[in-house]
């Protein structure tokens, strides 16, 4: 029993093909003791057979062909049945080289016992070899214990195949739901950054975060049009971010602000000695951009020289800087930005035709506030939180003829114009004082600013109750959490509701 129970256990101590077989070498060796063994098995192709044994001089290493004929095992593969050749010299062919070789190792009577090694559905998965004396051949032949170790080595072999697989598919199992993870994870945080850094909840600039969302996941160039002041430098940054190269560098050059004649060394930089002055080597904005993104602000005030100087960068992206040899080369994608319409410039001869299709690869146009005024209320309440935090100041929520006035003003400047007016009404409101935001609003409808008093309407604003329910208490719960520095329980202690409906409305906040 004790001798049952240990070659139980070494059977199933092997976890792979090559422990279980030399598991079943030195089990034939033990019980037979050849003067040699060979076990060879098929491939995934089924043309090799991968063998492998001992011979008096110890281990050896065989690959053999299953077509070629030219050593014995080849026949037993072909018959799927046994065969016995009492001497090999003479009674089997050995043409093929590395078993000549293998044979010279054996003695001279050396004779040899090949049987098929067939899985459960008896398909031919190797061959089994013995070396020795014919007799001792003969008796191992007629033996049943040969068949008997080779079906349970083949059992093992599938029971060892079948957990591999499993091991496979849950490993695969895994790693699609850890991509179903990482991608809902890197969802979620694109959407969060991009509802934190693109105030608004209008149509429009819901439509301009899935373009952003769909610009950031290419690397094509990416041309941003708008008014000034509507954002599009935000715009740019957020592309950055939400590409792949968010990890890299974005270097930003405002064409509109540097001197036509200092554009080129901006970008492509200098080499020592490149003219008067240049004591040493300067880096450009494009080498600086290598591996992220080279933003170009109000590219449609570019010099036409200086476009066609662009044009061959962004074909090749290889640069030359100022007083160099050779050509240096950049990986960078760039995105650009102008508040121009670049093509009436184009038709006007004042941006070149080409450099614009290069550009326009993929354009975003970021819309003017006065088509988004529903999103004012937002902006407003997002300029007041940040100025608050950054000033250390708790002032309330901004009063409704403010909001009245700034819904009926066209915005020249557009959201930066909001900004900086909310600014100054800012840092005149003092702690808990409601901010009051008069700005120059000179357009503001006449009937609305010469009613009487008592015909006034707070709310001319509203066109969707719903929505300026969830508005106006999404304003008051912002509000307090700023004021309260993130406490939750003393905000909802504060507004007399249970602490578990404000997480559940933050939460609500987050996703919006």
């Amino acid at each position: 029993m004790l001798q049952v129970l240990q070659f139980a256990e070494s059977l199933i101590q092997p976890d792979n093909d090559d422990a279980l077989a030399d598991w079943l070498l030195a089990t034939l060796r033990e019980c037979w003791q050849p003067e040699g063994i060979i076990l060879g098995l098929c491939d995934y192709s089924g043309r090799l057979l991968a063998c492998t044994g001992y011979h008096p001089a110890g281990s050896f290493h065989l690959v053999l062909p299953v077509d070629d004929f030219g050593h014995p095992l080849a026949s037993v593969v072909h018959d799927n049945a046994p065969h016995l050749w009492e001497t090999l010299h003479g009674g089997a062919r050995t043409e093929h080289a590395g078993f000549r070789e293998l044979l010279m190792t054996m003695k001279a009577t050396t004779g040899l016992l090949a049987l098929p090694v067939c899985d459960e559905t008896q398909k031919m998965t190797g061959v089994l070899g013995l070396f020795d004396k014919s007799d001792a051949l003969q008796r191992w032949s007629d033996s049943e214990l040969t068949g008997q170790l080779l079906r349970l080595f083949t059992l093992q072999r599938s029971r060892l195949h079948q957990m591999q697989h499993n091991q496979k598919e849950s490993q695969c199992l895994r790693d699609s739901l850890r991509r179903v993870t990482d991608e809902q994870t890197e969802h979620d945080r694109l959407t969060h950054l991009l509802a934190s850094r693109l105030v608004g909840q209008s149509s429009a600039v819901q439509a301009l975060r899935e373009c952003i969302r769909y610009a950031a996941a290419h690397s094509l160039s990416v041309l941003i049009e708008g008014e000034t002041g509507t954002g599009k430098e935000v715009v740019a940054q957020l592309v950055h971010e939400c590409s792949s190269r968010a990890g890299q560098p974005l270097v930003a050059l405002n064409c509109a602000a540097v001197p036509e004649n200092l554009i080129e060394s901006e970008l492509f930089g200098w080499q020592k000695g490149a003219f008067t002055g240049a004591h040493a080597h300067k880096e450009g904005l494009i080498a600086r951009a290598n591996g992220g993104t080279l933003f170009l602000d109000e590219v449609g005030d570019m010099p036409l020289v200086m476009q066609a100087k662009l044009l061959r960068v962004l074909e090749t992206r290889q640069y030359r800087p100022l007083g160099g040899d050779k050509e240096q080369y950049s990986d960078f994608r760039v995105v650009a930005a102008t508040h121009h319409a670049l093509r009436q410039r184009v038709t006007d001869g004042h941006f070149r035709q080409d450099l614009y299709h290069r550009l326009c690869q993929s354009e975003l146009v970021v819309p003017p506030l006065r088509e988004r005024p529903e999103d004012i209320p937002l902006l407003c309440r997002h300029f007041i939180a940040a100025f608050s935090e950054r000033d250390d100041k708790r002032p309330g929520d901004i009063c409704l003829i403010s909001l009245r006035r700034l819904l009926g003003y066209t915005f020249p400047g557009n959201v930066r114009e909001l900004r900086n007016m909310t600014e100054v009404a800012c840092a005149h409101a003092a702690d808990g004082q409601r901010i009051d935001i008069p700005g120059p609003l000179s357009e503001a409808p006449e009937t609305c600013l010469q009613a009487p008093a008592s015909e006034h309407d707070d709310y001319l604003h509203v066109r969707d109750l719903r929505e300026a329910v969830q508005t106006f208490e999404s304003g008051v719960i912002r509000s307090r959490l700023a004021f309260f520095r993130g406490d939750r329980q003393r905000v909802a202690e504060s507004l007399n509701i249970p602490r578990r409906t404000l997480d559940h409305k933050c939460q609500k906040l987050e996703r919006a």
